[in-house]
């Protein structure tokens, strides 16, 4: 099973999606495993600094109706299915409010609990039938209520994607590929259920590459040719997974702060401690235009931050 775990976050970088990549890695790094409710949750303190010095090294945000996957490493972490799944729709929540995608967030939170169900229903066994594991996603999907009171007109528009979302379910199961092509993550997430269970093809979407190589990695296959940037520093956040699904890190909250413009006045040759990064030397300092460029290396890996001038 925990050869299956790490497969699967690991091959979630199996994509040319800069941007999902480095959400994915963010939400690891936030995480906070709690013992004694036996649950692993995102430290949402810890998040907001890491998409502001995201913001400062990563790549832009990329509006991509198939960004889903960062919620991988909340659903592999995690033992519980339900206390799993009220994490994944907070996280949602909280990427949809940030990225100010309130017109398609209850699509996403509807994917987000069939991908929940999906994986932990895989970790189990492997040996699922293809319209067995619809079938009890669709009857899941249909049981779930928010443990939180939602306002009337949100409560309207996901009962919409709600049923669009079961509708959807009933036409993949009769293997009718063609109901599915719309740009949507609905049908995007099931395209990649039928292409792993039905009828293989390529899938063209990054996004939707992380999800396929996910859940054929904790299926236990195995990828041939895998190319992952940065594989060392990947390998190493799987382990650490596992180490938080057994509650073995014992992670404190996040109770610091810290912004990417601490770092302009330090000098090539510095080394100091930054709570986000934690130990980091400056390497390289120049000005190219109006942009500062100042490159730290870090034991995750080199960053590269860009300052605009003022």
């Amino acid at each position: 099973m925990e050869d299956k775990i790490k497969k699967s976050f690991i091959y979630s970088f199996f994509c040319d999606s800069k941007y999902l990549k480095g959400l994915i890695v963010l939400n690891v790094k936030s995480l906070i495993d709690n013992k004694s409710e036996k649950r692993i949750v995102v430290d949402y303190n810890r998040l907001r600094d890491e998409l502001i010095f995201y913001k400062y090294y990563g790549v832009k945000y990329n509006n991509s109706l198939y960004n889903i996957n960062f919620v991988l490493p909340i659903i592999l972490s995690n033992i519980n299915l339900e206390r799993s799944q009220n994490e994944v729709i907070k996280n949602i929540f909280y990427y949809c409010k940030v990225n100010k995608e309130d017109i398609r967030k209850y699509e996403n939170i509807l994917v987000g609990i069939a991908y929940n169900y999906l994986i932990h229903m895989l970790v189990k066994s492997r040996d699922v039938e293809f319209e067995y594991l619809l079938e009890n996603m669709k009857n899941h999907i249909i049981e779930f209520n928010f443990e939180e009171k939602i306002e009337k007109k949100d409560i309207i528009r996901f009962e919409r994607a709600r049923i669009k979302f079961i509708q959807k379910i009933d036409r993949i199961i009769d293997k009718n590929l063609e109901s599915v092509k719309e740009e949507s993550i609905i049908d995007g997430f099931l395209r990649v259920i039928y292409q792993i269970y039905v009828k293989d093809y390529e899938e063209k979407n990054e996004e939707l590459k992380s999800i396929k190589h996910s859940i054929l990695g904790i299926l236990g296959f195995n990828i041939d040719n895998i190319d992952i940037e940065n594989i060392e520093f990947i390998k190493s956040l799987s382990n650490y997974l596992l180490k938080l699904r057994k509650y073995e890190i014992n992670k404190k909250e996040y109770v610091k702060s810290s912004h990417p413009k601490e770092l302009i006045n330090l000098k090539v040759g510095d080394v100091v401690y930054n709570p986000i990064l934690n130990n980091i030397k400056v390497v390289d300092k120049k000005i190219e235009g109006e942009i500062l460029y100042i490159k730290v290396q870090s034991k995750s890996g080199e960053y590269i931050f860009r300052f605009k001038k003022v």
